[in-house]
C-alpha cells in the first residue's frame, strides 16, 4: 500500500505498567508489582511508526474509498522481548479525551481514518483546514503465558489537518427557510441576510422567527443575487450550506457545503418562536439558540425571586436591564420562575451550577447580558429628574434616591407647571420618557405635570416594562 494508505505511528512516551489479576478480562485487582518492576520484568515496548501526520485532503485524493472505511492509521507497534508475554489486547484509546475504536493486528494498533477525522471535529468543534495537534492516550494489556496480565499506559502526539473549507465569501451569507421573514415559504427572491459579528472574523448572525410548532426547515447560502432565483452561477443553489443528515435538529452542528465530500442536506429548527442563527464560516459550524423578549435576575438581593427584568427588543439574545445587585450571588433565568433555563457561574445551565458572584461593590447598575457570548457587564447608575418642571430646569438634575424597600428610585419635591424626564448619571446617554405607565429609552416624550408637591417613584426595570408613579405629597 502507499505511504498515505498506512499513515503510521506514534512513539508513546511516559509508559507505566502494572500487573493485574489472573483473569485476563478483569482488571480490578492488580497485583502488588510496582510499575517499574513490571516494565523491567516483561520488557514491553512501543515502536514508532513511519508517519503520524495526516492530511485529509491528501487522504481522500489518494486512498481508495473501500480502504478509507478500514482501520488504516497505524498508531503504534507493540512488542516484548520477554518469553513470558503471550499476546496483547487494546483496553482503550482516546484522542484529546474522546474515545475512539481501535484494532490490533500482528502487534500494530490501528484506527479508522474517517473516525479519527470525525473525533477531531468533535474535540475541536471545527472543520477549519488547520493542523490539529492530537493528544493520544492508550491503555493496552499484555497476556502472560502464566495466565496473568499486565496493563500498559502511554501518551504522545499525532497531527491531523481536516479537508480544505471554502474561502470566506466577501459578500456574506443568507438564510432561507420556514421563517416569518420569508413570507409564504422559501422565497429565493427574499432571503434573510445575516449580519457579521463585530470582532469575530467569519462569524455571521441573525434573528429569525419560525412559523411552525414542529419542524422548520432551513438552509444557509453564500450571498447570491436574489433576482437570479434558485439556479445558475449566481443563484441560491450555487452556494448551499447545510448538514450531513436530512432533518437534523441539532442546536450546534457542523456545516456541509456545495462541493464537500458529504452531500448538503437540510437542517431543521424545532418549535415556533424567535431564534438566533449563527454561522461560523471559519470553523464551518452553525448554531441555533432560542431567543426570548425578556431575561430575569433572581438573587440574594431580591429574595431569589425573578422580579428584576432585562429586555431584548430585537430578540437577539442581548439583554439590557436596570437593577440593584450585591455580592451574595445571583442567577439569570429565561422564565419568571425556575422552570426555564437558568444561568449560573460561567453561564452554566447545569442544575447544580454555582451562583454568579460579582466582584464590583453592591449598587444599582445597568446590566448588559449577551447570551451569544455568555458574558455580562455592569455599569453603575444613579438617576435623577430634569426638565422645566424641576428646580434645576433643563440645566441640572434633581437627584433621586434608591429605595431598597420599594425597589425603585424615589424623590419628593416641588414641581412647577412644565415637563420632565428621567436620566442616568447627569447625562443624556440614557434617559427615559413617554407616559407614566410606559417609559422608554428610545426618545420618549417629555412627561407633562402641573405645579405641586409630589412623590415620584421610578421603576426603570427594562425596555417595555419601565414605569413611574407621580403622586401628590402631603
Amino acid at each position: 500500500m502507499k505511504k498515505n494508505q498506512i499513515l503510521a505511528g506514534i512513539f508513546l512516551a511516559g509508559i507505566t505498567l502494572s500487573a493485574c489479576t489472573e483473569d485476563y478480562t478483569d482488571w480490578a485487582n492488580p497485583q502488588s508489582n510496582a510499575p517499574e518492576e513490571a516494565a523491567a520484568k516483561y520488557q514491553i515496548n512501543f515502536a514508532a511508526g513511519a508517519d503520524a501526520v495526516i492530511d485529509m485532503d491528501e487522504f481522500y485524493s489518494t486512498v481508495a474509498a473501500e480502504v478509507q472505511k478500514t482501520d488504516s492509521v497505524a498508531l503504534v507497534t507493540l512488542s516484548s522481548s520477554s518469553s513470558e508475554v503471550a499476546s496483547f489486547k487494546v483496553n482503550s484509546i482516546n484522542i484529546n479525551g474522546a474515545a475512539i475504536n481501535a484494532a490490533l493486528t500482528q502487534g500494530v494498533i490501528k484506527v479508522n481514518t474517517l473516525e479519527l477525522d470525525s473525533v477531531v471535529r468533535e474535540v475541536f468543534f471545527s472543520r477549519a483546514h488547520v493542523e490539529r495537534v492530537l493528544e493520544v492516550n492508550m491503555n493496552v494489556a499484555a497476556k502472560l503465558k502464566s495466565g496473568e496480565a499486565v496493563n500498559v499506559s502511554g501518551a504522545s502526539e499525532a497531527k491531523l489537518t481536516p479537508i480544505t473549507t471554502p474561502e470566506l465569501n466577501p459578500d456574506g451569507y443568507m438564510l432561507l427557510g420556514d421563517f416569518v421573514e420569508n413570507g409564504a415559504g422559501w422565497d429565493a427572491a427574499n432571503p434573510v441576510v445575516m449580519n457579521p459579528v463585530e470582532g469575530k472574523e467569519g462569524v455571521y448572525q441573525v434573528t429569525i422567527e419560525t412559523k411552525n410548532e414542529g419542524d422548520n426547515w432551513f438552509k444557509l447560502y453564500e450571498a447570491y443575487d436574489p433576482a437570479a432565483g434558485w439556479d445558475g452561477p449566481t443563484g441560491a443553489n450555487a452556494g448551499q450550506i447545510g448538514c450531513r443528515v436530512n432533518g437534523d435538529n441539532k442546536t450546534e452542528n457542523f456545516a456541509v457545503w456545495t462541493g464537500d465530500i458529504y452531500g448538503v442536506e437540510t437542517p431543521v429548527i424545532t418549535g415556533k418562536g424567535h431564534f438566533v442563527v449563527t454561522f461560523d464560516a471559519v470553523n464551518y459550524t452553525y448554531s441555533v439558540t432560542p431567543a426570548t423578549a425578556y431575561l430575569y435576575m433572581a438573587g440574594d438581593v431580591n429574595g431569589w425571586a425573578q422580579i428584576d427584568v432585562l429586555a431584548s427588543p430585537e430578540f437577539n439574545n442581548i439583554y439590557v436591564g436596570y437593577m440593584y445587585l450585591n455580592q451574595n450571588g445571583f442567577k439569570f433565568s429565561s422564565e419568571p420562575n425556575w422552570d426555564g433555563t437558568n444561568y449560573g457561574e460561567g453561564f452554566s445551565t447545569a442544575a447544580d451550577a454555582a451562583n454568579i458572584m460579582m466582584t464590583e461593590e453592591a449598587g444599582f447598575y445597568q446590566v448588559n447580558v449577551n447570551l451569544n457570548e455568555k458574558t455580562y457587564t455592569l455599569a453603575p447608575i444613579a438617576i435623577g429628574i430634569i426638565g422645566s418642571a424641576t428646580t434645576g430646569g433643563w440645566d441640572s438634575d434633581t437627584d433621586m434616591t434608591y429605595s431598597m424597600e420599594n425597589h425603585c428610585w424615589t424623590v419628593t419635591t416641588g414641581l412647577a407647571d412644565g415637563e420632565l424626564k428621567f436620566r442616568a448619571n447627569d447625562d443624556w446617554a440614557i434617559s427615559w420618557g413617554g407616559t407614566p405607565e410606559s417609559l422608554t429609552t428610545n426618545n420618549g416624550a417629555n412627561l407633562q405635570v402641573a405645579a405641586g408637591n409630589y412623590t415620584i417613584n421610578f421603576y426603570p426595570l427594562c425596555e417595555g416594562k419601565s414605569y413611574c408613579t407621580i403622586e401628590a405629597a402631603d
